[in-house]
């Protein structure tokens, strides 16, 4: 009997083994699968992760690009807006300062003309004015001898006077000169003198203090200074 249990726990023994082994195996096999399904997972996982953090890599250098170059363009914008002001500012300027040159020209230009102008008025309004001033003194001779009264007039302080008159003149107008030589409230030593230095149309008037011209010159140029 002793022989008989050994021979029969032996045999129980040893498929219980089998049996012990055989769920071992399939356990290790599934556990292996299962972890090796879950690297593959977690590779993909990874893998998309990192695709997608270098897509919003990528995504965000194009907004940092196009952010800077959208700043470049508004810097542009700007400095170009603030260059065209400036050039329009001095183009302005230069606009405004080339327009009052000119009208300071136009005003130098239209003085110098008026009085270019009023000197040829002068001129001609002198030159009618001896023309007839000399009519008149062909007609009425005696005007010379007012105009020398005239300055006779203006002589009263002086001591000695000498009236100049040219030869002609002088012949002519003697006796009147005399006349009025006599008649005026004039120095003792007052006298005519004929004197060719004179113009026929001119009379002076000497005096220690200096001579005075009573003429057709003298009466021209107080008009010039009346017209002036």
């Amino acid at each position: 009997m002793a022989s008989v249990l050994k021979s029969d726990n032996a045999a129980e023994k040893k498929p219980a083994a089998q049996s012990v082994s055989g769920l071992a195996g399939f356990n290790l096999s599934d556990l292996a699968d299962e972890g090796r399904s879950r690297l593959a997972e977690c590779r993909t996982q990874i893998r998309q992760m990192l695709e997608q953090a270098n897509a919003e890599a990528d995504a965000l250098r194009q907004q940092a690009d196009e952010r800077g170059y959208q700043d470049g363009l508004d810097r542009a914008a700007v400095d170009a807006d603030r260059k065209l002001k400036e050039q329009a500012e001095q183009r302005a300027k230069d606009g405004l300062r080339v327009i009052r040159d000119a009208v300071q020209q136009l005003h130098r230009a239209h003085e110098e003309w008026m009085q270019q102008y009023a000197e040829s008025l002068t001129q001609v309004a002198l030159s009618a004015a001896e023309k007839i001033v000399l009519r008149r003194l062909r007609d009425e001779p005696q005007l010379l001898v007012k105009w020398a009264g005239e300055a006779l007039q203006s002589t009263r302080a002086s001591t000695r006077l000498t009236l100049a008159i040219h030869p002609e003149t002088l012949a002519q107008l003697g006796q009147a000169f005399d006349e009025l030589l006599a008649g005026s409230h004039l120095p003792e030593q007052t006298a005519v003198v004929p004197d060719e230095s004179v113009q026929p149309n001119e009379v002076v008037v000497r005096q220690p203090g200096g001579d005075i011209h009573a003429g057709l010159s003298a009466q021209l140029s107080r008009l010039q200074e009346i017209l002036a």
